[in-house]
């Protein structure tokens, strides 16, 4: 599974259609790509994944507007299939191994379906003047930073490389204390205290499931760019990550690699700040939070059970989705935003690490017989906002309106629970095509602009790289079981930190760890060595 693709699902389920950008449009009228003369029909077999009314809802509508507006040019008609993410996985390979009729799809497996030879390579479809929707939207760097093995075998779908991730709270309760805006972990935590102490049917931090604290007390930026150490092989998942490399000062090697409960001596050769002392601070810090969140965590992972609740983590793009649930069940509710990461807080240019890689990637198997077809669709979807906007929003008018030039807003008297939602990072995202909802807060707003910024981003030192976990995948495969059994407890703040990693420890040596770290070791540094 991708890097980041493990994460975002779980935000953009919150809102799926009001995940957020900045508009290049310029309010001129759209210029369509689409041929001049009509095709022969066509039906493209879609796969996507999700449930109704969970990541999609009421979305037929715009996929028969827009075979309505190609009938006489693409004579495209879209057979969209949705199936339960629990049950997408099995699903997808099954499709891919049997040759299934499916002409786009969601990839999972996305490396193993590259190196298997399944997936269409589709180089030769971007910085095309054949495609010009597609060359508009996907820059060759985009495209280079995004390849496979050397290869284009995915379409990249990210409208940023990253959803600027946060702690929500309630404003309306810190003003009835007398406190000011959050700015650090000390204030969240006198807040949560006095939220304890006043508030008996409120629950002072929502877990997020059952690893509750989540990205809390981390900060990937400053690890990378600063630190030159990165979390694997959970790629981005904390609950999956398990062991950190250290790339020397002079970017050429691994200078060190360690996993989770090695003993001191192995994590020498990392960076203090940015490797132990940064992991028993995130476990020490869910130990001391811990008596703010539900008790049952662990065994009800859902949540407050029907509670209020006055704080927890959500990802900017969530934000607005958070604020209108909390606003439903108390309509004076007020809502603020506190970044977790400090480069966020300060918004400062070239502190946002990033490796250019996508969240997540749309493919075409190799098998299919209508690949130059399903490209010129997704050539009309990138060609102009307006196409793009038919499927991240729906029909204008109807289940949308534009604010401005580029903000959005659900109609008046439209019911948010029952109008169309649809999952843009399934097929839309991208960072030309892009809206940010109507009527944030001032600062919010501004967090949005951050993160939509080119110079907001810079390229850490293992960009380009991807672990091919085929090697190892059978150790890497009992590891993450491990880390399912042991991450919700360091996560959470329960047990003892010290003795649920010393047993976690043992386990991952059992599971196969040494292998990984050397196999990961050994690709690094290839990597590192062939680099320009």
């Amino acid at each position: 599974m991708n890097k980041k693709f493990l994460v975002l699902p779980l935000a953009a389920t919150m809102l799926a259609a009001s995940i957020v950008g900045c508009s290049k449009e310029s309010g001129k009228p759209a210029e369509s790509t689409a041929p001049a003369t009509k095709k022969d029909p066509v039906t493209l077999n879609i796969r996507f994944f999700g449930t109704e009314n969970g990541h999609y809802r009421a979305v037929d509508p715009a996929f028969r507007e827009f075979e309505k507006r190609t009938k006489e040019t693409l004579n495209t008609n879209l057979n969209v299939v949705w199936t339960p993410p629990a049950d997408y996985g099995t699903k997808h390979q099954l499709w891919m191994t049997s040759g299934e009729d499916v002409d786009l799809f969601i990839p999972w497996e996305l490396n193993k379906f590259a190196k298997d030879g399944v997936l269409a390579d589709l180089g030769k479809y971007f910085n095309n003047p054949q495609y010009p929707g597609l060359q508009k939207a996907f820059s060759p760097e985009y495209i280079n930073d995004n390849k496979i093995f050397g290869n284009t075998y995915a379409i990249p779908i990210a409208n940023t490389f990253m959803d600027m991730e946060g702690v929500y709270y309630r404003k309306d309760l810190l003003k009835k204390y007398g406190m000011k805006d959050i700015s650090s972990y000390d204030d969240l935590y006198n807040f949560l205290e006095k939220v304890k102490e006043n508030e008996k049917d409120m629950v002072p931090f929502a877990n997020y499931g059952n690893t509750a604290f989540f990205k809390l007390f981390t900060d990937i930026n400053a690890q990378q760019l600063e630190g030159k150490v990165f979390p694997f092989t959970g790629a981005g998942n904390p609950k999956r990550n398990f062991i950190y490399a250290q790339i020397a000062d002079d970017g050429k090697s691994v200078a060190g690699v360690a996993a989770y409960g090695d003993p001191a001596s192995e994590w020498a050769k990392i960076n203090p700040t940015y490797g132990l002392d940064y992991l028993m601070n995130q476990f020490n810090q869910a130990k001391r939070f811990n008596k703010f969140i539900p008790v049952d965590t662990l065994s009800n992972p859902n949540g407050a059970q029907g509670k209020q609740e006055a704080a927890g983590y959500v990802p900017i793009g969530g934000f607005k989705g958070t604020e209108a649930k909390i606003k439903a069940k108390d309509p004076n509710a007020e809502l603020g935003f506190w970044p977790i990461f400090k480069n966020n807080q300060e918004m400062k240019p070239g502190t946002q690490s990033t490796d250019g890689k996508a969240w997540n990637f749309i493919a075409i198997p190799a098998s299919s017989k209508k690949i130059d077809r399903t490209m010129e669709f997704l050539d009309w979807v990138f060609s102009n906002q307006e196409n793009n906007d038919l499927f991240t929003y729906g029909i204008k008018g109807t289940n949308w309106e534009p604010v401005g030039t580029n903000q959005w807003k659900i109609p008046d008297g439209v019911d948010p629970a029952k109008n169309y939602s649809f999952p843009g990072y399934q097929l839309t995202w991208n960072p030309t095509l892009t809206r940010i909802p109507a009527g944030l807060p001032e600062q919010i707003q501004k967090y949005y602009e951050y993160q939509y910024k080119p110079d907001t981003f810079k390229k850490n030192v293992l960009a380009g790289f991807t672990f091919d976990q085929e090697p190892v995948k059978s150790e890497i495969a009992k590891c993450n079981t491990v880390m399912d059994k042991y991450m919700p407890f360091l996560l959470s703040g329960f047990g003892d930190v010290n003795e649920n990693l010393s047993k976690m420890n043992a386990d991952l040596k059992a599971s196969g760890v040494d292998k990984i770290k050397a196999e990961l070791t050994n690709q690094i540094n290839a990597f590192l060595a062939q680099k320009k």
